[in-house]
């Protein structure tokens, strides 16, 4: 089955995600798609501070891009995105939104896509943007793992994705890359 991971973050995200990115191999088995509500061209500067942690190779996101294991792309903070074809390739559309990248956009063409092979990775936040991706996630048979209130800055896309009863597990950040490569690599 072919898999993908995509990362759905606001407020408190960049840190968590550095966190979340020291923990992940070089050779992690998959894709990693992530929408972070960002403005250009802070998306650019957060892949090139991922890139540096020498796990994961990260960039941000170009369109048309091919997706590939062991790579991570980071959406661009003036786009929304989905994934055409197999699967397999980044669209991105221009938008004037206020939140932008769309978690539940992009949620919801990966689990189009990859269906029980999605895994979702809610991190900190604040507003509701991801219940209704992870709904499509969970609807088409994927995963979702949902950062807990401890260790979010701030905690509102997690909570909204609990309450809506759309995830699989609440975890403590220092526990969700190893969940991630379990995920992954099973």
């Amino acid at each position: 089955m072919k898999k993908v991971i995509v990362i759905g973050a606001s407020t408190g995200g960049p840190n968590a995600l550095e966190d979340l990115f020291k923990q992940l191999p070089a050779n992690l088995p998959v894709p990693v798609l992530i929408a972070q509500h960002l403005t250009r061209p802070f998306t650019k500067t957060l892949a090139e501070q991922l890139n540096r942690l020498n796990t994961l190779i990260v960039t941000e996101a170009k369109n048309n891009e091919l997706i590939e294991p062991s790579h991570a792309y980071i959406i661009p903070g003036d786009s929304h995105f989905f994934l055409y074809g197999q699967g397999t390739n980044i669209a991105l559309l221009h938008t004037e939104d206020i939140q932008k990248p769309s978690v539940d956009m992009g949620f919801t063409s990966v689990a189009e896509h990859y269906g029980p092979g999605t895994i979702g990775v809610i991190l900190s936040g604040m507003g509701e943007d991801g219940v209704i991706g992870a709904k499509a996630v969970k609807q088409l048979g994927g995963k979702i793992l949902v950062q807990d209130e401890a260790t979010s800055v701030i905690f509102g896309m997690a909570k909204k994705v609990i309450e809506s009863g759309f995830f699989d597990e609440i975890l403590p950040l220092p526990k969700i890359a190893a969940r991630l490569v379990a995920l992954a690599s099973s």
